[in-house]
């Protein structure tokens, strides 16, 4: 079974289930957090479909998708999950978003960092995470989480106000 429930001093990791439609609704819809990172335009109805198709794939085994849950008030504040893996290369790409209200908490690092941590030891060789060159706070969250940079490609991400930026990409290892 996929996306086990990981616990981490101030957060519960665990699968996507029916109850997270609100968060993620408002993460989808969240301006600043837009900024960074090009969300489709979906209704309630279109998102619970979504999440259905996440918990759908975890069941078939094909990526792992985890909420990320506040201890103390099991409040739903986003969401990581591995969006690719390279078998030949044995190594995956991670992804991460979390409600903008809680940035600068050290939630997000906090969360990789145990993801990260679980693949590892899950038998990946490494770990990959990517961010918009713009986005300071993700490079730091990958920092955080022990997370090297590898490089940087120019023009690669389409911003809101229609220009480009490049993309940083990082990774760790065991």
């Amino acid at each position: 079974m996929l996306s086990p429930k990981i616990e981490t001093k101030r957060l519960i990791l665990r699968r996507y289930n029916e109850s997270d439609i609100d968060a993620f609704y408002e993460i989808l819809h969240d301006d600043k957090l837009h900024e960074y990172i090009p969300f489709p335009d979906l209704t309630k109805d279109e998102e619970l479909e979504y999440i259905r198709t996440c918990m759908n794939e975890a069941e078939e085994s094909k990526y792992e998708k985890w909420s990320i849950v506040l201890k103390e008030n099991n409040i739903t504040i986003g969401n990581i999950s591995v969006n690719s893996v390279n078998k030949k290369h044995n190594y995956c790409n991670v992804g991460y978003v979390v409600r903008y209200n809680y940035w600068g908490s050290g939630y997000a690092s906090e969360a990789l960092k145990a993801i990260s941590d679980y693949l590892l030891d899950s038998g990946y060789y490494l770990v990959e995470c990517s961010c918009n060159e713009l986005n300071k706070q993700s490079s730091r969250v990958m920092e955080k989480a022990g997370f090297k940079k590898d490089g940087y490609i120019a023009n690669r991400r389409l911003n809101k106000d229609g220009t480009y930026s490049g993309i940083e990409y990082y990774s760790k290892e065991k």
